[in-house]
């Protein structure tokens, strides 16, 4: 019975960290830390900046972000599983002062306070989101794509690999009405 229990239990969170997050735009697959490290370093991150990850998972982006680069790191997740793990490894660490990780829907967020927006998700919920980020986000903030592309958008930065592309929108977010 105890077996049975737990088995249950075991299918069920691995179905909501893994499975459900497909349908909702991305499936869980963690970044490696090279990649990460790669990713922040052709963003130019700086000490104190502020970084989100949309879809921060286990809070790997957050904690690399925050020890390695200085960053206030703020973590966007959907599923509580994947909150309540990435919150376990804070105070460990003594971050809890520069991360925050926080249970939310990235598509009812105002961005308007990022330096650098970190986003590994599929073409499909990029094409749903980006409009959203674009309309609240600064006139200096960088956007780190993980694997997936903005469609559509020139990026600044790709690496040889296409797996990072970085995009910059310092000239404003339209043209003016003489263009």
């Amino acid at each position: 019975m105890i077996f049975s229990i737990f088995f249950v239990l075991l299918a069920l969170i691995i179905t909501s960290i893994v499975i459900v997050p497909v349908f909702f735009g991305a499936p869980w697959h963690p970044a490696s830390r090279k990649d990460i490290h790669r990713a922040l370093k052709l963003c130019e991150a700086q000490p104190g900046e502020i970084l989100y990850d949309l879809g921060s998972g286990d809070g790997r982006v957050l904690k690399i972000a925050a020890i390695d680069f200085g960053m206030e790191a703020i973590g966007l997740e959907i599923d509580p599983v994947k909150v309540w793990l990435s919150k376990q490894f804070l105070p460990k660490k003594n971050l809890s002062n520069r991360i925050k990780v926080l249970r939310q829907n990235v598509f009812d967020f105002n961005f308007k306070h990022a330096d650098i927006v970190f986003i590994y998700m599929t073409h499909q919920a990029l094409d749903k989101l980006f409009p959203k980020i674009l309309e609240t986000l600064k006139p200096t903030a960088t956007v780190a794509c993980y694997r997936f592309c903005l469609r559509g958008i020139q990026p600044e930065k790709v690496t040889s690999d296409k797996k990072i592309f970085i995009y910059r929108f310092n000239k404003g977010k339209s043209l003016n009405a003489y263009s």
